[in-house]
């Protein structure tokens, strides 16, 4: 990793256009060229272990980087760190740092070259669809299984004594959840890195017994981790549609939901509610920032004009009551969620705001300490499965793998 920081370093003291930017000195470089200008120098953030460039930047020595919010759009600018005394660099404060959930797996391991790592571990666990796919770059990925092996990860810190450390800390292991196809169950072991800035390197995936790391299972460590524990009660896993006397459907947080979450709502939902004098449009064509812009627009709309938000808000609970009926005909309706935000267990309930045969978001409701329900935000689909696979795959016939297309956290 020291030959890689000196690299890094080189490049910037190099790279063409660098530019000053008033009150915080020269040679920065723009960090949206920066990704062409590593790989054309054989440096591959991606097979590093870090799955965006600004993630890998910020774990490097003697950089820092800087995000200008000057224009009309936020630009991040990175430069070799300039006279900043030894105590404040870095390495001093990087036990420090915190890591977002997603990202803590890589901020504690190097995981190799992550398409090729996630794959073993697919090939090794029992047969299941993990919405697999082929990026521009050739590897084929695998974004439900990506992101149940980094928030499983996460939730495992959040536990007690759930990574287990051999007796000379030379390696470590953690209970990936899964099981191959005898059910036995697959472990991630990981020996200590000694000359890089993550403290641990992946090494394999592995059963106790079975192949070398197998074996390092047996000999190293007196006992397993336990795999990540989600719920305490069985209840936590189900919907009581009788939670009070007489049964109340969950409140809603409807200015979040309607007018914070618009972005989540189908087009054919706000075009028939929404505010009329409001040209709604698809954004399926726009730029991020045509997005941006429109969706600003369109909650000012939504605020402003009280009768589009009582049509929403109507139909958001009409869509409700439907599917507190189908899931009191289906217990298996409402699905069992881990939700990394808050750390805790919630619940997807089914929406259909525009057909009534088709699911177009998931509702998350929370159990609060009263007994009554709160539903507290929507997910798209694609999301909703991700979050509800960490706790078991789901046994349902309105959220499916299907759904997920692409790999966003």
């Amino acid at each position: 990793m020291k030959n890689i920081e000196t690299k890094v370093l080189n490049i910037l003291k190099s790279a063409p256009n660098r530019v000053n930017i008033p009150n915080c000195g020269a040679n920065w470089v723009n960090l949206a060229g920066l990704g062409a200008l590593l790989k054309s120098e054989g440096i591959d953030y991606n097979s590093l272990g870090f799955d965006k460039l600004a993630t890998f930047i910020d774990s490097l020595n003697g950089v820092e980087m800087f995000k200008d919010e000057r224009g009309h759009l936020p630009v991040v600018y990175v430069r070799e760190i300039q006279n900043i005394p030894q105590e404040n660099r870095k390495e001093d404060v990087r036990g420090k740092r915190l890591s977002t959930p997603s990202q803590m797996l890589f901020d504690w391991a190097y995981m190799g070259h992550y398409p090729t790592t996630i794959n073993k571990l697919k090939e090794m666990a029992l047969k299941e669809d993990w919405g697999g796919y082929q990026n521009d770059e050739g590897n084929t990925i695998y974004p439900v299984l990506n992101s149940y092996l980094r928030y499983t990860f996460f939730r495992l810190n959040k536990e007690t004594n759930k990574i287990f450390y051999s007796k000379n800390r030379s390696y470590a292991v953690f209970n990936t959840g899964l099981v191959n196809h005898s059910y036995m169950q697959i472990f991630a072991l990981f020996e200590k890195n000694r000359n890089a800035s993550q403290p641990w390197y992946f090494v394999d995936f592995c059963v106790e017994g079975e192949g070398r790391s197998g074996k390092i299972l047996v000999n190293d460590f007196e006992a397993m981790p336990m795999r990540a524990h989600y719920f305490s009660k069985v209840s936590d896993m189900l919907y009581d549609t009788n939670q009070t006397t007489p049964p109340q459907p969950p409140q809603l947080d409807l200015n979040h939901i309607i007018v914070d979450r618009v972005d989540r709502l189908p087009y054919e939902f706000i075009r028939e509610n929404g505010p009329f004098d409001f040209e709604i449009s698809r954004t399926d064509c726009m730029t991020g920032e045509e997005r941006k812009t429109y969706y600003e627009n369109l909650r000012d709309a939504i605020k402003e004009d009280s009768k589009a938000m009582r049509r929403l808000s109507q139909r958001l609970k009409d869509a409700l009551e439907t599917s507190l009926k189908r899931v009191e005909w289906n217990f298996k309706s409402a699905i069992p969620m881990y939700y990394p935000k808050k750390d805790k267990m919630c619940l997807f309930l089914p929406l259909c705001l525009v057909d009534e045969e088709k699911v177009d978001v998931a509702l998350v409701v929370e159990k609060t300490d009263s007994g009554r329900y709160l539903g507290v935000t929507i997910y798209e689909l694609s999301w909703a499965y991700k979050c509800a696979r960490l706790v078991c795959r789901p046994d349902s016939d309105w959220l499916t793998v299907n759904y997920v297309h692409t790999d966003d956290e």
